[in-house]
């Protein structure tokens, strides 16, 4: 099964080292749900094994 993590980070600009990771979860549901609905990040994406699958939102 697939895992999903929702990084996010404070720069308008981030680099590789400022993502920091939100929720880890194999829900796929609720990854996108948190991905959109986070505060306190001026950014966040969502990996799925590793890879970005959505790189800004």
């Amino acid at each position: 099964m697939a895992m999903y993590q929702v990084e996010g980070t404070v720069r308008s600009r981030p680099g590789p080292d400022d993502w920091v990771p939100i929720l880890t979860t194999e829900d796929p549901v609720e990854a996108t749900r948190v991905v959109h609905e986070c505060e306190g990040t001026f950014w966040r994406r969502l990996t799925e094994d590793g890879k970005v699958v959505l790189p800004r939102v």
